[in-house]
């Protein structure tokens, strides 16, 4: 269940507005029961950066980034301090190593599953000249 104060800190309109970020990120907000001031600080570096981005886009066309990828961890890039709220009114680097384990611990299956196949595709590229 989430509490009134993180909805309010994930939804509430801000002045000047924020966009929301991704449900993605708020579902994970959600299921780790994030201090409300995390959810934010997260709604204002992901406006920060949609911003930067629309600005890169427009001013250097020919430059190819992933927006969607930087947006997305503009969204997430402080979740660590949910084990480690006393970083969210003061300095420190514990929540980098705990942001890592919250966030990647959920991707070890989808990696183990990828890499199960990995020989496969390795084979098949083998299969395949150097040079036309």
């Amino acid at each position: 269940m989430t509490s009134d104060s993180l909805r309010r800190a994930l939804t509430a309109p801000a002045d000047p507005p924020l966009r929301p970020l991704p449900e993605q990120v708020v579902a994970l907000l959600e299921t780790l029961h994030a201090p409300p001031r995390l959810a934010a600080h997260l709604r204002a570096v992901h406006e920060v950066a949609a911003q930067l981005t629309d600005a890169v886009a427009v001013r250097f066309p020919q430059l190819p980034f992933d927006r969607e990828a930087v947006l997305f961890g503009a969204a997430n890039h402080d979740v660590g301090k949910v084990r480690h709220p006393e970083e969210l009114s003061g300095p420190g680097p514990a929540h980098e190593p705990a942001g890592h384990e919250s966030v990647f611990l959920d991707l070890d299956d989808i990696l183990d599953r990828i890499a199960a196949d990995a020989d496969l595709r390795l084979a098949f590229q083998a299969t395949h000249p150097v040079r036309g």
